[in-house]
């Protein structure tokens, strides 16, 4: 509750201290055997809630912060039972206040609102960076993380009738077969005049103020902001590019290019080597001004290219089965493609990458690559590889990637407060966008990812953007509140030359953001 006024942001029915205990299985510990809570001052400012039972001990120790008015919560787990993922603490929204999520590239929702539903998401990989606010009326409230050590974390939410309970998850790095212990992580609580900007751009300064952003966007090319509309999953066709040239300016268009390669797409990797076509159509690309960016992947490895027999070792595993992951297509028989995820933490690994991106740059004539998958940072059962998790391998392959190609600029897939900071572009994601896209999934999206990094790194479509598609209109909209560059996924130059209404009105924002966007 904001000082000297009765708004409330904690649900009317929340009791109890509210901190739990998940293991691998999915579990919850929930009520221990003989469970006491015990509440015990420690000092003029702190006091310490300590739920202990006959398998396990829960506390939190709460402080007061006289220089910023927070409220700062620590969780710490010790349980008896072994493989334990997490420990967490829960807060009950008010079922009058709006829920701001900065997961999956921005949520909003009210408790009458059935979506997003119930879901835990991983951060940074889901949810996007360490914090939630509440708002209501003239006032708003954040729960905040200032963890610089990019140390696991997950936001469960679960909703119940007009019961939204949001959870804080502290994660220790796997393997947690034999773990018993979690916490370390500090959360911030307090409240605020005015909407979700006011929080969000406590946020954002906290956020800015320790990353590397002057030195990183020394090497950012200034015609980054003076892209206004965004081709996505575009093949070596020149006749597109002729299509594109007269509707829009090439110097004010990007082009991300999947079909290049002399292998199929997600076939080979890290085989990079690009096509005759695909010279051809960078050349006259770079003649007319489009900036074109190849696709590659940060860290998938075909099974049967000779560089798995090198790395295949450092394959990530999952954190709760030890299963080696990778992208195996499809589903049901894996005959299209099969490769191997490996860990972004060693160093073999981003030496290869960083070389053969290099190469086919170099050979294509582009000053700019799309590395696809850079999203995908879970903890993983091999959870640290040459002491890095795989969050720290990301970033490190981008820090690798500045020191040796500064000019280079890169775009991602998934965009969070890690990989914002070395990216130019990225493709953004919906939540549960995967199927038909309704209106649930635009009433939904929000801005509030847009307010964080958008001056830094311009998002762009990912799917539900081609000319006929049933939920065209839909995918538009979704992308327009998510403050994305125009998008359209097309390589049929009539959908150009003769656009449907809803393909003109990708081009005529696109239009009236060049204008609003001058040179």
């Amino acid at each position: 509750r904001p000082a000297g006024d009765d708004t409330e942001f904690v649900h009317p029915s929340a009791a109890g201290p509210g901190i739990d205990l998940l293991y691998l299985d999915g579990g919850l510990l929930g009520t221990d055997k003989h469970q006491q809570t015990t509440v015990r001052r420690i000092s003029d400012r702190a006091a310490r809630i300590e739920v202990s039972g006959e398998d396990s001990t829960r506390t939190l120790l709460v402080c007061a912060d006289a220089d910023t008015g927070d409220v700062r919560i620590l969780p710490d787990g010790l349980s008896s039972r072994r493989g334990l993922r997490a420990v967490g603490w829960t807060l009950s929204a008010h079922p009058d206040a709006a829920v701001i999520l900065p997961c999956v590239n921005g949520l909003r929702f009210r408790s009458n609102q059935p979506h997003p539903p119930s879901h835990r998401f991983a951060w940074p990989m889901e949810w996007n960076a360490q914090l939630v606010i509440l708002e209501q009326g003239e006032y708003s409230a954040m729960v905040h993380c200032e963890d610089r050590t990019r140390q696991f974390k997950a936001l469960q939410l679960t909703r119940q009738g007009d019961r939204t309970d949001l959870g804080f998850d502290t994660e220790p790095p796997g393997p947690l077969w034999d773990n018993r212990t979690a916490g370390g992580i500090e959360w911030r609580v307090n409240t605020y005049r005015g909407n979700w900007r006011v929080p969000a751009t406590r946020y954002r300064q906290w956020l800015l103020a320790g990353g590397d952003l002057r030195a990183n966007a020394r090497h950012r090319p200034d015609w980054v902001d003076g892209i206004t509309l965004a081709v996505c999953w575009a093949a070596a066709k020149p006749e597109m590019l002729d299509a594109l040239a007269a509707v829009h300016p090439p110097a004010r268009t990007l082009i991300h290019l999947s079909d290049w390669r002399t292998d199929k797409y997600d076939v080979n990797y890290p085989d990079y080597t690009p096509t005759d076509k695909a010279l051809q159509y960078m050349a006259k690309a770079r003649q007319l001004g489009f900036h074109v960016m190849p696709h590659f992947n940060y860290f998938s490895v075909y099974y049967k290219h000779p560089f798995f027999q090198t790395v295949g070792d450092f394959q990530v595993r999952s954190l709760d089965k030890n299963e080696p992951q990778g992208w195996h297509w499809p589903p049901e028989t894996h005959d299209y493609t099969r490769m191997g995820y490996i860990h972004p933490g060693l160093g073999a690994w981003r030496s290869k990458l960083i070389d053969v991106v290099g190469e086919a740059c170099d050979r294509t004539g582009t000053g700019v690559a799309f590395i696809d998958q850079t999203l995908c940072t879970w903890n993983t059962d091999n959870g640290l590889v040459q002491g890095m998790n795989t969050i720290e391998g990301m970033r490190q392959l981008h820090d690798e990637f500045d020191a040796v190609r500064p000019e280079l600029l890169l775009a991602g897939e998934g965009l969070n407060e890690v990989s914002f900071q070395r990216q130019g572009f990225a493709q953004g994601h919906i939540f549960q966008g995967w199927g038909k896209l309704e209106q649930k999934h635009v009433d939904a999206q929000h801005g509030i990812c847009q307010l964080l990094w958008g001056s830094h790194t311009r998002l762009i479509g990912y799917y539900h953007l081609n000319p006929g598609n049933e939920d065209f209109e839909k995918g538009i909209e979704v992308y327009e509140r998510m403050g994305a560059v125009p998008t359209i996924v097309t390589n049929n130059p009539k959908d150009l030359s003769e656009p449907s209404p809803l393909t003109k009105r990708i081009l005529d924002r696109a239009r009236g953001l060049a204008v609003s966007r001058p040179d």
